[in-house]
């Protein structure tokens, strides 16, 4: 005949529970690299408006800004879950407030932030539709 397990039924300790109660869990937000890139994205402030420039110059004069991508630099590019009908980088006119119009890599993030606040966007606002029946 078994024996009967004594575990069945029995409390199971938490074995990071000191760890998280304590301040010192390790999160993955918590590990940093020295040779990490900060990342921010400029969105637009309209509803719906034409590009009619993106100026990068002052962003990249900005130390330690590694890179900058507007969508008039790679256009075409799109993404979503089933249908791929959303611009990676808005190229042309935005669509709906916060739409991405270009993206800073900097070696911090206040480096990142300075820059993407130094990209000069002209846009020609265009009259958004905000009725279904309108829009036809």
């Amino acid at each position: 005949m078994a024996k009967p397990a004594s575990i069945i039924g029995a409390a199971v300790g938490r074995v990071e529970g000191t760890d998280k109660v304590s301040g010192q869990a390790i999160y993955g937000a918590d590990v940093h690299f020295s040779d990490t890139l900060w990342g921010k994205i400029l969105r637009s402030p309209y509803a719906h408006a034409r590009i009619v420039r993106i100026d990068t110059t002052k962003a990249w004069q900005v130390p330690g800004v590694k890179a900058i991508v507007t969508g008039k630099d790679e256009p075409d590019h799109y993404q979503g879950k089933s249908i791929r009908d959303i611009p990676v980088l808005c190229w042309d006119k935005v669509r709906y407030i916060g739409d991405k119009v270009a993206a800073v890599a900097a070696e911090s993030r206040d480096a990142a932030e300075e820059a993407i606040n130094l990209i000069d966007v002209e846009y020609e606002e265009l009259q958004a539709v905000f009725d279904v029946i309108e829009a036809i």
